[in-house]
C-alpha cells in the first residue's frame, strides 16, 4: 500500500527536495503550493497525512489545519515551520495539529515523525521495509531487529526492538514512561515498569562510548539525544 501525503508548501526549492525525498521513501506526495488550494486538494485526494507550512499565501496553516479538523479528527497532521514562537507552536497544537518541526529539519526526522504518526494511526499496515533510522555510526532496522554499530551488528529483542523504535521516532524528545508501556506491554503495571528499567538499560549500554544518550527523566520518562 503507497500512503499519500498532502504537502503545503509554497518554498519551490525547499518543496521539491522534500517531495522527492519522500517519494523515494515510497510516498505518494500531493504537493500544494498555495494555502487557498489545500481544502480542496485535502477533500479530492483524502491523504493518510498532512504536511503544513505556516506561512502560505491565500491561508495560513492554522486557517488550514482547522479546517481539515472539521472534515476528519483522526488525520495525522504536521506543521513545518520557521515560526517558532512559543505562542505559535501553542497554537499550531490547538488547532488540531499532532506535531511541530522546526525549519530547518533534516528528512531523516521528517520521515521518522511521519512513519510514527502513520504507524499510530493505521498500524502494521505500513511497509516497514523502508524504514530505518541512522544515528551517527549506528544504523537501526526495525523490521530485521538490528542494530548495526562500530563494533558490529547485533540482534535486538522484539521488545527491545519496539521500545527503540519509539525512541527513534521521537528522539531528542521526552518519552513517557506509560507511553512506552502502552506501547510495548499495552498497560501500565508494576511488572511492566520493571521490565522497561531492564530493557532500557540493556539498550544504553548499546550506545556506550557514543554520543548517542538515552537519558532518564526522574519521575517522568526518557529522551533519546542523539548525534
Amino acid at each position: 500500500m503507497k500512503y499519500r501525503i498532502m504537502y503545503v508548501e509554497d518554498e519551490k526549492i525547499l518543496g521539491q527536495l522534500v517531495t522527492e525525498a519522500l517519494e523515494k521513501l515510497g510516498y505518494e506526495i500531493k504537493q500544494v503550493k498555495n494555502g487557498a488550494d489545500a481544502l480542496a486538494t485535502f477533500k479530492k485526494t483524502n491523504p493518510h497525512l498532512c504536511l503544513l507550512d505556516v506561512m502560505l499565501p491565500g491561508k495560513d496553516g492554522f486557517d488550514i489545519a482547522t479546517q481539515i479538523r472539521e472534515l476528519d479528527s483522526k488525520v495525522p497532521i504536521i506543521f513545518l515551520t520557521a515560526k517558532v514562537q512559543v505562542n505559535d507552536v501553542v497554537n499550531g497544537f490547538k488547532t488540531g495539529a499532532n506535531d511541530y518541526i522546526r525549519k530547518p529539519f533534516s528528512i531523516d526526522e521528517l520521515a521518522v515523525r511521519i512513519n510514527s504518526w502513520l504507524s499510530e494511526k493505521y498500524g502494521n499496515a505500513i511497509e516497514d521495509e523502508m524504514v530505518e533510522y541512522t544515528a551517527g555510526s549506528f544504523r537501526f532496522i526495525p523490521k530485521r531487529q538490528t542494530l548495526q554499530m562500530p563494533q558490529g551488528t547485533i540482534e535486538l529483542t522484539f521488545k527491545e526492538s519496539m521500545i527503540l523504535s519509539t525512541l527513534f521516532a521521537h528522539r531528542n524528545q521526552v518519552v513517557s514512561r506509560n507511553h512506552l508501556m502502552q506501547k510495548v506491554w499495552d498497560s501500565e503495571t508494576i511488572y511492566n515498569s520493571r521490565s522497561l528499567d531492564v530493557y532500557i538499560n540493556r539498550l544504553r549500554k548499546y550506545f556506550d562510548n557514543s554520543p548517542n544518550k538515552i537519558l532518564t527523566l526522574k519521575g517522568v520518562g526518557y529522551k533519546f539525544i542523539t548525534e
